[in-house]
């Protein structure tokens, strides 16, 4: 396994245990390199994410990453909460918007973050907006982030102890599975 497939299978094993899935596949498994992910995806896709080939009956997923993402372990978590949440929208057979692909790799930066002991709010100011963005993409950004932020202030204030990790779990375990409404009001079910 490459660096960057251990990096991947890493987060995944923090999400996947944070939410209780189960998806019997791997993300580790689908990464591919940003050239390979080039072949697939439109002029000026952005140099890290996920490559996604629907068809009628097949959907075919692969994760990117670029090098100078690569070292970035919030940047893998994003990108592997991408690709695990929709792989698992998939299999559930449920629609996933762009938007909750975004807000739910904010909410899972900031989680594992939390719960390795580092600044879970860090990356909710230490970026810029890529300049290449379209105002339509950029609102999209924007819009998921501000409400993943507000997720976890509320989350941050709701949960502050160590103590209080079950319930915290069991909060984002309700998240996770809420429709797009639920989850752009920073609410479970």
């Amino acid at each position: 396994m490459i660096p960057l497939q251990r990096a991947v299978a890493t987060a995944e094993r923090w999400l996947t245990a944070i939410y209780r899935l189960d998806l019997g596949i791997h993300a580790a498994e689908f990464v591919v390199t940003p050239a390979e992910a080039l072949r697939w995806l439109p002029e000026n896709a952005p140099r890290t994410g996920l490559v996604v080939v629907d068809s009628q009956d097949d959907l075919q997923l692969g994760l990117y990453l670029d090098p100078r993402d690569a070292d970035d372990p919030d940047a893998v978590v994003e990108e592997t909460s991408h690709w695990l949440c929709l792989a698992w929208h998939a299999t559930h057979d449920r629609p996933v918007s762009r938007l909750t692909l975004e807000l739910q790799g904010e909410v899972d930066r900031y989680i594992v973050a939390r719960l390795q002991g580092r600044d879970g709010f860090g990356h909710f100011s230490g970026f810029s907006w890529a300049s290449e963005m379209d105002s339509a993409t950029r609102e999209l950004y924007r819009t998921a982030h501000r409400a993943a932020l507000r997720y976890c202030h509320a989350l941050t204030r709701r949960f502050p102890a160590r103590a209080d990790t079950p319930a915290l779990l069991s909060e984002l375990r309700r998240f996770y599975r809420a429709g797009p409404e639920q989850k752009l009001r920073g609410q479970a079910l």
